[in-house]
């Protein structure tokens, strides 16, 4: 195939339909010198003259309505395909790698893997369940939630949902050791922490009163420290002592009853769980639908 003259073709396919170099020129969107230039350089690899020109009016010479004839069933016959191509590329298919925390995983995006696969039935979900920053990029990884996100990093973050945090014991606890009115008092209790599986660091308790002062509590009496929020519950529930949990996980052991909130006077807040993907141009549509499937029918209580 001479590469040179097929792209030339759209200039001479669109001037021997318009018969007007300025129309074809503002279909193709260049200037009509450019399509001049074009059907020139076309002319000259065929060796043939396609158009009569005139300063009024541009017709095909009997070589031009042979060639164009000729031509532009197989100019339509590739812009069907690629116009095809193009609608293949825009279906949501192929593996989708998804990294999740397993707590807020189990409980919040499981439940909506059903109704997101029965819409997109060719997409193929891999769910990693894993409490640790991933690297999006380094370790080929679609889609990620969680709320430990770099800011100064490339990637696209959307909110899901914010984090209420909130003090927690169990009512065995409570009754044998009383519980704290202010959170200055917390360093008369055992509490359980959690602690970053990446730099090792406890987590900061945070509140804020009902006048808007800002109260940090550093937990120097944890007495057990763990990597998984979800078992920061479990611990409490055992009577291992006070804890601080995200309202999306402790709700329900409140309905149970195996835990009540403690210093409920105070809140407290942490970073907003976010679902987040590399920023790159081109988004393929299995990320595009299911952050938004994802987004439009999470319901998490806080």
């Amino acid at each position: 195939m001479n590469i040179e003259l097929t792209k030339y073709l759209p200039a001479f396919i669109h001037a021997a339909q318009a018969l007007n170099f300025s129309a074809a020129a503002r279909n193709l969107s260049v200037t009509p010198a450019a399509v001049s230039k074009n059907i020139k350089s076309l002319e000259k690899e065929l060796g043939v003259r396609l158009f009569h020109r005139t300063t009024h009016s541009l017709t095909l010479t009997d070589d031009g309505e042979r060639f164009f004839h000729k031509v532009n069933p197989i100019v339509q016959q590739l812009e069907n395909v690629i116009t095809c191509s193009q609608s293949l590329a825009d279906q949501p298919k192929g593996k989708l790698r998804v990294s999740l925390p397993y707590g807020f995983g189990r409980l919040y995006i499981i439940p909506l893997v059903k109704g997101f696969r029965k819409l997109y039935p060719d997409v193929e979900l891999d769910l990693s369940f894993e409490d640790r920053v991933v690297d999006l990029v380094e370790e080929g990884i679609d889609v990620a939630v969680g709320n430990r996100i770099d800011p100064d990093s490339s990637i696209v973050a959307r909110q899901l949902c914010p984090l209420r945090l909130i003090a927690i014991a169990s009512p065995e606890f409570i009754d044998k050791y009383g519980q704290p009115a202010t959170p200055s008092e917390l360093s008369q209790f055992e509490c359980i922490n959690y602690r970053s599986p990446t730099s090792r660091r406890l987590f900061p308790w945070r509140f804020t009163d009902t006048n808007g002062e800002n109260i940090t509590f550093e937990t120097a009496n944890t007495v057990v420290s763990v990597s998984s929020v979800e078992l920061l519950c479990e611990l409490a529930v055992q009577g291992a002592g006070i804890s601080m949990a995200g309202t999306w996980l402790a709700k329900k052991y409140f309905d149970e009853g195996t835990l009540v909130p403690v210093l409920e006077k105070y809140s407290a807040e942490g970073p907003p769980i976010m679902i987040y993907y590399a920023s790159r141009q081109n988004l393929p549509s299995k990320v595009r639908v299911f952050i938004d499937y994802v987004i439009e029918n999470i319901e998490v209580p806080y």
